[in-house]
């Protein structure tokens, strides 16, 4: 129903990033008359006095996350939070800094949200120490290409696989502590932070490089975290396709740090022994985290696809906290076997794309799961019937020996 909103004054999301980001008043007040009348604008809060800088990056980015996530979780208690405001945050390696002080520091607080949607990311340091070392190989140091990496918009913007470790490990503590985190597949397919690099003989070799590899992004390749993909409409809404635009495409893959959780084994398992089409096996890692788990429509790319699913699962929070039953937090598990046993109940297969963006391979769309959409785009009834209470479980349990959950 177009009129359901949250009622329980316990119901806290959040939405995060470092450098300009933040949202204006004025455009969440144009949002809320010409889109979302029923948005509550008194819910809306920062919890910093960092407030955003228009013209930057994340400030774009931040205007589009509060919109979404305040109009898919309808007067639920939102949080803007910008905990660092340095230059080097915006799009270079001091994001990871800035990510890793803000987690930890989250989950040190006596409130905490019950829903965590962060957008913001880049390739992960295994991907970006990969092209490097490759691009070693072709005659250029690792000294040079590391340079050029920090001079392109959101593309390495994390220290070492160290720093990542000890952010996954942040995750798991917020996810233990009721927190469920979205983040966002990124908008490059399988080969790219967001398109092809440009700039000369270095972004060509880099461009090589990165369509001869599959280059996982995070956050979001994190098992602790809720990877959202993008979804659009072909034709009409009845008919989704995977997302693609502005040079790229919904993200998606396997991390090459992280291995795979148990409870995406067996339908990943499958998914590479039945699919035809896949890109050459040496370019990915068929035992990491694959990714994303669901998606939502992202027209503007997964930075709105994921406040969007963000919200649509606070409002699911807003019901268990008033029947009093806990948040979900860590989701995952329950996610995919949910999505596994009850097919298209909770989330519709969206069966049409490919992750390959400019590139001449990628991962195909297929019916079930893929690295293109996760499990698909979300049926509010179905996410209500499985989510907001806890009453299939037990049937799932019974029927898969090996399903483990985390609620």
């Amino acid at each position: 129903a177009t009129d359901l909103k949250a009622t329980n004054d316990d119901t806290l999301q959040m939405v995060w990033g470092p450098g300009t980001f933040g949202y204006s008043k004025m455009q969440l007040a144009a949002h809320k008359a010409m889109q979302c009348p029923l948005l509550n604008m008194n819910k809306v809060k920062f919890d910093t006095d960092n407030h955003g800088e228009g013209g930057g990056d994340n400030y774009g980015e931040g205007n589009l996350d509060t919109k979404m996530i305040a109009s898919f979780g309808l007067n639920v208690s939102t949080l803007v939070s910008n905990t660092n405001t340095s230059a080097s945050t915006e799009e270079g390696s001091g994001f990871g800094q800035a990510l890793l002080d803000f987690i930890t520091e989250l989950s040190s607080r006596k409130v905490i949200p019950q829903v965590l949607s962060m957008s913001l990311g880049s390739l992960a340091s295994a991907s970006c120490d990969m092209l490097c070392r490759e691009a070693a190989k072709k005659g250029h140091s690792e000294a040079d290409c590391n340079d050029f990496l920090q001079q392109q918009r959101q593309v390495c913007m994390f220290l070492s696989e160290g720093q990542t470790e000890r952010i996954n490990v942040a995750f798991k503590v917020l996810g233990a502590r009721g927190v469920s985190i979205f983040g966002s597949s990124g908008d490059g397919g399988s080969h790219f932070s967001f398109g092809r690099f440009e700039g000369g003989e270095m972004a060509d070799v880099l461009n090589e490089i990165a369509c001869e590899f599959q280059m996982p992004v995070f956050p979001t390749s994190s098992p602790y975290i809720v990877s959202v993909g993008g979804t659009m409409w072909s034709g009409s809404s009845s008919h989704p396709v995977t997302w693609a635009g502005f040079g790229g495409g919904s993200g998606g893959g396997f991390s090459w740090q992280f291995p795979m959780p148990k409870h995406q084994t067996r339908v990943v398992e499958a998914y590479l022994a039945k699919t035809s089409g896949l890109p050459p096996l040496s370019s990915f890692n068929n035992s990491g985290r694959a990714y994303p788990d669901i998606s939502a429509v992202g027209v503007q790319g997964t930075s709105q696809s994921c406040p969007i699913m963000a919200g649509l699962f606070s409002m699911v929070t807003d019901q268990r906290l008033s029947a009093g039953l806990p948040p979900l937090g860590f989701l995952a598990p329950r996610l995919w076997q949910i999505a596994e046993h009850y097919p298209n109940e909770a989330f519709e297969e969206v069966t049409e794309g490919n992750s390959k963006t400019s590139c001449d391979n990628g991962f195909p769309s297929t019916k079930g799961w893929d690295p293109n959409t996760g499990w698909g785009r979300p049926v509010w009834s179905g996410i209500v019937k499985h989510f907001a209470s806890d009453s299939s479980i037990k049937p799932v349990e019974e029927r898969a020996e090996r399903a483990v959950y985390y609620v």
